[in-house]
């Protein structure tokens, strides 16, 4: 057996390497999918599938889905707001604008109440302007946990862009 010298090349180094830059690149191209499906549950969401159809989760339960990421060009902003009066525990859906707002072609905005209800309300762009910054829905909560979901829609493509409780008592 030949021991070679520190930095000379033995005749296994040819045939490992080629192996070596293979395995790299394979586990570069696994990098990065271990998401489960339906994404990861950050609030940044992720990219948004055509989705002119029924959302999976919206309805009828307190249980909040995912949402999606607007692509940028189309971004807009969207509030919601409760009201701590107890007579009047409103919940308030408000539009900020954004770059996609000559785009936005409605906002849906619903509730589902902790007493079951729901609740759902619309706002339209109008036939010769769009939806203006500060537009606002308000829809009629209770005094427990409330769930908010808006889609907007753009382009004819549905975006879930918000899904969350709102408890009543967390708020100050």
């Amino acid at each position: 057996m030949i021991i070679p010298l520190p930095g000379q090349p033995t005749r296994m180094t040819p045939k490992i390497a080629p192996l070596l830059i293979l395995m790299l690149c394979a586990l570069s191209l696994g990098a990065g999918c271990t998401a489960p499906p339906g994404g990861g549950g950050s609030s940044g969401g992720t990219q948004a599938p055509p989705a002119n159809q029924p959302q999976s989760g919206t309805q009828g339960t307190l249980y909040p889905g995912p949402v999606v990421t607007v692509p940028p060009n189309y971004d807009v902003a969207i509030q919601e707001n409760r009201n701590h009066n107890p007579i009047h525990p409103d919940i308030t859906v408000t539009f900020r604008g954004g770059k996609g707002q000559i785009f936005l072609q409605k906002i849906v905005a619903t509730v589902i109440r902790s007493d079951g209800g729901v609740i759902t309300k619309e706002l339209d762009r109008p036939e010769n302007g769009q939806i203006s910054v500060q537009d606002y829905m308000t829809l009629q909560g209770t005094t427990g946990v409330d769930r908010v979901v808006v889609i907007v829609t753009i382009l004819n493509v549905d975006y879930k862009i918000l899904d969350m409780n709102d408890d009543y008592n967390s708020h100050p």
